[in-house]
């Protein structure tokens, strides 16, 4: 299965925070809110997670690579046209299973049927 996380938004209603940190990485309760997303796909066969990034997606790389082991690709949305149009960018890398996931929802799930 395959990840997309499409995580390019300027973050403007979060600001001051996201001036010099992109939305997924200010903390929520002391950890980052793209943890607990990450956190809650461990228990799942991920083959591949696609982080669509914008402004600062190099923090959001470095953070990822250090602290997770999932195989990743990152894909820079040059331009914001929303949503789909960021998930449409991943389109060449995903075939079969693919789950989408917001890194601005935080969730409770139990993923298991997703195996």
């Amino acid at each position: 299965m395959k990840v997309i996380i499409p995580a390019a938004g300027y973050g403007t209603r979060m600001r001051p925070h996201t001036h010099t940190r992109p939305k997924p990485l200010v903390p929520v309760a002391g950890r980052p809110s793209l943890a607990f997303v990450l956190d809650a796909l461990e228990p799942l066969p991920i083959e591949e997670i696609i982080f669509i990034v914008g402004k600062m997606g190099e923090q959001m790389e470095e953070y990822v690579n250090k602290h997770y082991k999932y195989k990743t690709r990152f894909i820079e949305q040059r331009v914001m046209r929303g949503q789909a149009d960021a998930i449409a960018l991943a389109r060449d890398y995903v075939q079969g299973d693919l789950l989408t996931l917001f890194v601005d929802t935080l969730f409770e799930a139990n993923l298991d049927p997703l195996k």
